[in-house]
């Protein structure tokens, strides 16, 4: 399981952090330390992840993973 974050340009708008699984997106961040705790917590690191819906949804990722 390969875990990148990577900066992207919006058309028109501010970059953007993009949290990617194995080439697959599952996360948008604006800063980059939260794109930090979203990796480590995919990775199942300790995180201080405190959105219940986007732990949720990484929960569904790592299950699959």
């Amino acid at each position: 399981m390969e875990v990148t974050v990577t900066r992207v340009k919006k058309y028109n708008a501010a970059w953007n952090n993009v949290v990617s699984v194995d080439g697959v997106p599952v996360a948008i961040a604006k800063s980059a330390h939260r794109a930090g705790q979203i990796a480590a917590y995919i990775q199942g690191l300790p995180a201080e992840v405190n959105d219940l819906w986007l732990k949720r949804e990484l929960k569904k990722i790592m299950v699959v993973i």
